[in-house]
């Protein structure tokens, strides 16, 4: 990898999609993938970000008690997402790039969209055994394609009024899941690479350090400016990517 402007930019993006995590359990692999897309291949931005996507999940999962209601509560989601991971990793290695970017650039502009215009709706308790399983299987299947679930499960998990404290332990709960079988998944297509664990290595000490700073700041940072400024350049992505996917 040449140390150049490009460079330079995917690696302060990284602190800021690590950073993004440690404040809202979320975004990480949204902001992450498309930056190091732009300078490596997305089969590789997908498997070199697994390592620290596992690391920081694990530390918002067990960051106080672990929850174990919720695991319960989104077993079928789980189960389902898992399922989805796998298929989506097929894609992810079968299809030809420019759909893989074009899907990632579409994706993350609908996060976008969706940030801007949420409006407030709720799932009642007694639908979420019809949504669970279907939301889990659209968002495992994206995340193992694209790494981006990010945008339905957080659209989910809003639709079910969680505490923010509850949230972010919620949604750090089922992607430490998914992320495990992604593991699993790209290890058995041979994705993890000699050189893609060791760029998986380097990043990793790298990321933490953005991840660290988002836990201390999680209570204390103006959420709504930095809300605007991340959307913001994810817009900015989201449109070179489905720029260079339709070239």
């Amino acid at each position: 990898m040449q140390f150049d402007t490009t460079t330079i930019i995917v690696a302060v993006a990284l602190l800021i999609a690590a950073f993004t995590k440690g404040t809202t359990g979320f975004g990480f692999p949204l902001i992450a993938t498309p930056m190091v897309t732009l300078l490596l291949d997305i089969r590789t931005a997908v498997t070199i970000l697994l390592i620290p996507n596992i690391l920081m999940d694990i530390t918002q999962v067990f960051r106080g008690a672990f929850p174990t209601a919720t695991a319960r509560r989104f077993g079928w989601l789980l189960l389902c997402t898992v399922i989805g991971v796998f298929l989506g990793t097929k894609a992810l290695v079968t299809l030809p790039l420019w759909i893989l970017n074009l899907t990632l650039g579409i994706s993350v502009l609908a996060f976008v969209v969706f940030s801007l215009f949420r409006m407030d709706y709720q799932i009642p308790p007694r639908r979420e055994t019809i949504f669970s399983p279907v939301v889990g299987f659209v968002g495992g299947f994206l995340n193992g394609m694209t790494n981006a679930a990010g945008p339905v499960l957080a659209a989910y998990l809003y639709s079910l009024n969680f505490p923010k404290t509850e949230f972010v332990k919620g949604i750090a709960t089922i992607f430490l899941v998914t992320k495990i079988a992604q593991l699993i998944a790209v290890s058995s297509w041979n994705l993890f690479t000699p050189e893609a664990l060791r760029l998986s290595l380097v990043v990793t000490l790298f990321i933490l350090a953005g991840f660290y700073a988002g836990l201390k700041a999680q209570d204390h940072v103006n959420q709504q400016t930095f809300n605007r400024g991340l959307l913001a350049l994810l817009f900015v992505i989201g449109v070179v990517l489905v720029v260079r996917a339709l070239r």
